[in-house]
């Protein structure tokens, strides 16, 4: 999976950013999308909060599964991308803000919240607030669902570093940033007052997928 400094370079460019994020990935994006999608909407009506809806391909599933979304990017291009994928009158609210600026929003006011590869470009400090604040948008029996690029764990971890010394470099050529994978996104949720009900992984234990709900439910 790609640093997120790479995904901040192709996000300059957002009407390449979805080719750019499959090459990436090696083609693992759209599987992970409709993962994401699939978790989030349990109903029909649904309503989603979207954190980094980047340009709306996970947005578009969600409407697809019949909920009410949300979505918030801080990139005005990468908003503006999104609202071209989708047809006018689709149930959106578009929000041009950064995901730490959630707590503005209501709580207890969404049945899930979704934070697709953006979590990994935070500080842990930033993460914790974020999701933190993610758990109190959630209304009673509501799930969290998040998937960002990880720590590999055994061997795979040596994998992980080699494939990421030339992304490291480009990185910071491009844009002058480097992320680094989350240590363990399922404890992170955890210590954000949910329970964990879902957790798996792919490309050698590099893409995670954690799925969360409120713990009292």
């Amino acid at each position: 999976m790609s640093s997120l400094a790479l995904m901040r370079w192709l996000e300059g460019a957002p009407e390449r950013y979805d080719a750019g994020m499959r090459v990436l990935s090696f083609g693992r994006v759209a599987r992970l999308h409709a993962a994401v999608a699939a978790a989030a909407v349990v109903n029909s009506g649904d309503r989603v909060l979207e954190i980094g809806c980047g340009t709306g391909a996970v947005t578009e599933l969600l409407l697809a599964g019949g909920a009410t979304v949300t979505a918030l990017d801080q990139a005005p291009e990468m908003l503006e991308q999104a609202r071209k994928r989708l047809a006018a009158d689709a149930p959106v609210e578009w929000l041009e803000q950064t995901a730490s600026e959630i707590d503005r929003l209501p709580e207890r006011g969404f049945e899930s919240v979704v934070l697709s590869l953006c979590l990994s470009g935070m500080s842990p400090s930033e993460r914790a607030f974020v999701l933190r604040q993610a758990a109190l948008r959630l209304s009673a029996g509501g799930r969290l669902v998040a998937a960002d690029e990880v720590r590999a764990t055994g061997w795979r971890r040596l994998l992980q570093l080699l494939w990421r010394v030339p992304q490291a470099a480009v990185g910071w050529l491009l844009v002058g940033a480097v992320s680094q994978p989350i240590p363990d996104l399922a404890d992170e949720i955890e210590a954000a007052g949910l329970r964990v009900i879902r957790s798996e992984t792919w490309l050698s234990g590099t893409l995670g997928l954690v799925v969360g709900e409120i713990a009292d439910a």
